[in-house]
C-alpha cells in the first residue's frame, strides 16, 4: 500500500501538467488579448480547470472541465460591461461608454494613420523630400476630439437610417484616389502590419468613418447667399470711417473687485470646468485646458545663411550678364516699331469734318499772307492725282469758297492728300489715322521743301528728326553689378536654404523610422537621444535648433520668438491650394502621432523650417486643488466682476461727450476709474479703417484667393466683430457709444468723427458701383466669405443635431488623468 507522501507526490505530477498548460496559455496567448476579452477567457480558465479538479476523482474529469469551460465563458461575458464601460455621452440615439469611445477615437487615429502612411508610401523618392499631405483626406470634421467622435457617432446613425452602405470598392476608390493611384499591393499590405491590423480591419475601419462622412456631405445645409448678404459683404470692405477714442482697460477696476471666497471659485470652477476660455462667445470664461504641443525644429535662417555662401566675382556677374541679357537687359520700348521709323506724336490736326464746314472764309483771313507760299506745296499733290478734281465736288458750295478751303490743309501733314485717294471711301477720321500710322520715310521730302525763308515757320513740322537710338541693351555699369550681385546673392542663398532643409528632412525621416518603426530587435531611440542627435546635425550643418514648451495653439500663433505660428508648408506648385499652416499640421494630426517630419517655410523670419512634435496632451479638463487653476479661477472671475465697472465709467463719459461738445475738452481732468488719483484720461483719433479687408501676408501661394479678415486698427487693441458692428451698423456719424474689444479686456468710449459714404446719395453710388461688381470672380474677397457663412452654419446645424438627439456628456466624470502622446 502506498504510503501518504506517495500519493501526494503522484497528486502534485498531475496537477503539474494542468498547471504547465495554465503557464505556457498565460504566457502566449493572455498576452496577446485586448483588455475586453480577458475576462471570457479568464473566466473560461478558471472554471474549466475547477470543475476538472472536482470530477478528476470520478474518472470524469474531461466532462467536468468541458461544462466548467461554458460556465466560465458565460460569467466573464456578463463581466465585461463592467469593466472600464461608465458612460460618458447619452442620447436618444443610443449611449457611448468609456470603451466604445476610446475604441472610436483608435479607430480615427488609425484611420488618419493609414492615410499619412499609405500615402507617404504611394511617393518616390524625390517626392518623399518635399511632400505635400492629401488635402481633404484625413478623417474629422473640425471640433474638438469628444464632440468631433459624438459627430461621427450620430453622422452614423443618420447613415443606418437612410441605409447608406459603404462597399469594399467605394473604400478601395478612396486610398486609390488620394494615393494617386501609385499605392501597390505590397505598400499596402507593410502599412497594414506597421499599425497591426488585417486588411479586413482596415477597411471596416474606413467603412465606418466613410459612412459618417458621406452622411455629414447629404445632409449639411447649404448655404444660398441673398444678394443683400452680398451687398452687406460689398459694404464691409467698401465703407470706411474714422474715430475718436479714450479707452478704460477693465484691469483698472479690479483694485475695486474683493477676492473672491472659496465657495465662489468652487462654483466658478463646476460651471466653467469643462468650457473652453471663449468657447461661449469672445472673451468668455473657461477652465479646460486646450491641447498642448512640444516641437523640435531645425531652422535654416536666412540671414546666417547669406554668410555662408561664397562672394560673387565680377565673372560670374558678367556671365550671368551675358547669358540674361536678351531677356532681363534689352532695351527695346517698342519692339513691333519698324527700322528706321519714328515714334508716332500726338498729331495736330484740325476737326476730320473741317472741309463740311460752313465757315471756310474765317480760316483763311488769318493767314492770307501765307496762301501763296502754301500753293506751291499744294499743287505737286493735285498734279500727281488727276482724281482730285472729283473730290471737291461733294461739298455744295461756289467757287469762290473752294479756293479758301485750300488753306485748311496747312496744318496738315501733305502725306493725307495722298492717302485720300488711295482709299477714297473712308471716312475723313480713318482717312487721318491711317495716313499717320502708314507714314514712310520716303515720304518726308515732299512735305519738306525749302522755297526759302518763309517756311521758317513751317520748320517744326517739317524738320522732325528720330531720337538718337537707344543701346541694345542695359550697359554693365556699377548699378547694374550691384543689382546682378543682390540677386545672384539671393538666388544662392534660398539655394542653400533649400538644400540644408531638404538633407535635414531626411535626416529626420531615418530617425523617425527608427523611432515609429524600429527593426527586429533594434534599439529604439530614447527621446532624449533623439533631441542629442538632432543637436548634433544642427551644429554640424550650421543650422538652428529649437524645442518649444507645452504650447497650445493660440500661444504658438501669438508667440514672437517661436516662428512655428506664422509658418506654412512650402508651395512647389503655384497653383494648388492653399497650403497647410505648421499649426494646422501639429494640433489637426492624431494625438499619438509624433515623431512625423514636416517642413515648412516662414516669410516672417525669412526662415525655411522642419520640425516635428515629440509631445502632444489631448484637452483635458483640469483638477480643483492644481495651484494653476486656482489662480486662473480669480483671475477670471475679479475680469468678470470688473468688466460692468468698466463699462458703467463708459456710460459717465459717454454722457460727457454727446452733443456738440469736442470730446478732449469734455473729459478734460477726468481719470480712467473716475477717481482723483486714477491716470487721467486721453483721446486718441484712429486712420480711416473699413470693417473688413483682404490681407496677402504671408500668402506664399500668389495664386490663392484673398483671405478676408477685420481690419486692425491702430489706437484699438483687438478689435473684433462686435467692435466694428457697434461702430459700422449702431452708430451714425458724429454719435457716441461705449464698446468692449474682442475679449473684452478694455472698454472704449468712442466717437464716430467721419465716415464714408456719409449720406443717401453716396450710398446710393456706392450701391451703383456695387452692381458691376463681379462677386464670383476667383479672386474676389467675397467668396471667402460665404464660405465663412457655410462654416458658421455647419457648426450651428451639428449643434442642433446634438440637441435633435439630446445629447448629454459625462467625460469629466470618468476621466483620468491627461495622457500624453511620446
Amino acid at each position: 500500500m502506498a504510503s501518504p507522501l506517495e500519493l501526494f507526490r503522484k497528486k502534485q505530477k498531475v496537477l503539474m501538467v494542468p498547471l504547465t498548460i495554465l503557464a505556457l496559455f498565460a504566457f502566449i496567448v493572455m498576452d496577446q488579448l485586448t483588455p475586453a476579452q480577458f475576462p471570457p477567457i479568464a473566466g473560461m480558465l478558471f472554471f474549466g480547470f475547477v470543475f476538472w479538479y472536482l470530477g478528476r476523482d470520478r474518472g470524469k474529469g474531461t466532462q467536468f472541465a468541458v461544462v466548467g469551460i461554458i460556465i466560465g465563458f458565460f460569467v466573464g461575458y456578463l463581466y465585461i460591461p463592467k469593466v472600464g464601460a461608465e458612460t460618458v455621452v447619452t442620447s436618444t440615439a443610443g449611449d457611448i461608454d468609456m470603451r466604445q469611445y476610446q475604441e472610436m477615437v483608435q479607430n480615427r487615429q488609425i484611420a488618419n494613420q493609414f492615410i499619412m502612411r499609405s500615402y507617404m508610401a504611394s511617393l518616390t523618392e524625390e517626392e518623399q523630400q518635399r511632400p505635400q499631405p492629401p488635402r481633404g483626406a484625413m478623417f474629422g470634421f473640425g471640433r474638438e476630439m469628444e464632440d468631433d467622435i459624438i459627430l461621427e457617432y450620430l453622422f452614423r446613425k443618420e447613415a443606418e437610417k437612410m441605409n447608406l452602405i459603404v462597399s469594399d470598392d467605394a473604400v478601395s476608390n478612396y486610398i486609390s484616389r488620394y494615393t494617386n493611384n501609385k499605392l501597390s499591393r505590397k505598400a499596402f499590405q507593410e502599412t497594414c502590419q506597421q499599425l497591426g491590423k488585417t486588411e479586413g480591419q482596415i477597411y471596416d475601419i474606413f467603412r465606418d468613418q466613410l459612412q459618417a462622412r458621406l452622411a455629414f456631405q447629404m445632409l449639411r445645409p447649404e448655404v444660398s447667399l441673398t444678394p443683400d448678404q452680398y451687398w452687406n459683404f460689398y459694404k464691409k470692405f467698401n465703407v470706411r470711417e474714422e474715430l475718436e477714442l479714450v479707452a478704460l482697460p477693465v484691469k483698472d477696476f479690479e483694485g475695486e473687485v474683493p477676492a473672491p471666497s472659496d465657495a465662489e471659485k468652487k462654483a466658478f470652477f463646476e460651471t466653467y470646468k469643462t468650457v473652453f476660455p471663449g468657447e461661449k462667445g469672445p472673451g468668455s470664461p473657461g477652465l479646460r485646458q486646450p491641447q498642448k504641443v512640444q516641437v523640435e525644429y531645425l531652422m535654416a535662417d536666412y540671414v546666417d545663411t547669406e554668410k555662408q555662401v561664397p562672394p560673387i566675382t565680377d565673372k560670374e556677374i558678367a556671365a550671368f550678364y551675358e547669358d540674361n541679357k536678351e531677356r532681363l537687359y534689352k532695351n527695346n520700348p517698342i519692339p513691333d516699331l519698324p527700322a528706321g521709323s519714328t515714334v508716332p506724336t500726338a498729331p495736330e490736326l484740325p476737326a476730320p469734318s473741317g472741309p463740311k464746314t460752313e465757315k471756310p472764309t474765317e480760316a483763311a483771313k488769318p493767314g492770307a499772307g501765307e496762301n501763296p507760299a502754301e500753293k506751291p506745296a499744294a499743287t505737286p499733290a493735285k498734279t500727281e492725282t488727276p482724281a482730285k478734281p472729283e473730290t471737291p465736288a461733294k461739298p455744295e458750295t461756289p467757287a469762290k469758297p473752294k479756293a479758301d478751303t485750300k488753306p485748311e490743309p496747312e496744318s496738315k501733314p501733305e502725306p493725307k492728300t495722298e492717302k485720300k485717294e488711295e482709299s477714297s471711301a473712308l471716312a475723313a477720321e480713318s482717312i487721318t489715322f491711317v495716313s499717320l500710322l502708314d507714314e514712310k520715310p520716303a515720304d518726308t521730302p515732299v512735305v519738306a521743301p525749302k522755297p526759302g525763308a518763309e517756311t521758317a515757320g513751317a520748320k517744326p513740322e517739317t524738320t522732325t528728326t528720330a531720337p538718337p537710338p537707344l543701346e541694345p541693351y542695359r550697359p554693365l555699369n556699377d548699378d547694374l553689378k550691384s543689382e546682378i550681385r543682390d540677386q545672384l546673392l539671393r538666388e544662392r542663398t534660398l539655394d542653400l536654404m533649400k538644400d540644408k532643409i531638404s538633407e535635414a528632412v531626411l535626416f529626420m525621416n531615418e530617425l523617425s523610422d527608427k523611432i515609429t518603426n524600429p527593426e527586429e530587435g533594434a534599439t529604439v531611440p530614447t527621446p532624449e537621444e533623439a533631441t542629442k542627435a538632432l543637436k548634433e546635425y544642427a551644429a554640424k550643418h550650421q543650422l538652428i535648433y529649437n524645442i518649444t514648451p507645452m504650447m497650445s495653439a493660440q500661444e504658438m500663433s501669438e508667440s514672437e520668438k517661436y516662428p512655428l505660428g506664422t509658418a506654412k508648408e512650402p508651395t512647389i506648385n503655384q497653383f494648388a491650394a492653399q497650403p497647410r499652416t505648421a499649426i494646422e499640421q501639429l494640433f489637426e494630426t492624431p494625438v499619438n502621432l509624433t515623431y512625423i517630419p514636416y517642413e515648412a517655410e516662414d516669410s516672417f523670419s525669412s526662415g525655411l523650417l522642419c520640425y516635428w512634435k515629440i509631445k502632444h496632451v489631448d484637452a483635458t479638463i483640469p483638477e480643483f486643488d492644481d495651484p494653476e487653476i486656482d489662480q486662473q479661477i480669480t483671475e477670471q472671475l475679479k475680469l468678470e466682476k470688473a468688466r460692468p465697472l468698466a463699462q458703467k465709467r463708459g456710460e459717465e463719459l459717454k454722457k460727457l461727450i454727446s452733443g456738440d461738445k469736442e470730446m478732449a475738452a469734455a473729459i478734460e481732468g477726468q481719470t480712467i476709474t473716475g477717481k482723483k488719483d486714477g491716470t487721467e484720461l486721453s483721446t486718441t483719433t484712429t486712420e480711416s479703417f473699413s470693417w473688413m479687408r483682404t490681407s496677402t501676408a504671408n500668402a506664399s501661394n500668389p495664386f490663392s484667393m484673398p483671405r478676408p479678415e477685420l481690419s486692425s486698427i491702430s489706437a484699438v487693441e483687438g478689435a473684433g466683430n462686435e467692435f466694428m458692428e457697434q461702430v459700422f451698423d449702431n452708430l451714425d456719424e458724429g454719435e457716441v457709444g461705449v464698446v468692449m474689444n474682442a475679449d473684452k479686456s478694455i472698454c472704449y468710449v468712442v466717437k464716430v468723427i467721419n465716415r464714408i459714404p456719409s449720406t443717401p446719395g453716396g450710398l446710393t453710388a456706392m450701391y451703383q458701383e456695387f452692381l458691376k461688381e463681379d462677386m464670383f470672380f476667383f479672386f474676389s474677397p467675397y467668396l471667402p466669405m460665404a464660405q465663412m457663412e457655410q462654416q458658421q452654419t455647419n457648426y450651428e446645424w451639428s449643434q442642433e443635431l446634438e440637441a435633435k438627439y439630446q445629447v448629454e456628456k459625462f467625460f469629466e466624470q470618468v476621466e483620468g488623468p491627461e495622457v500624453v502622446a511620446q
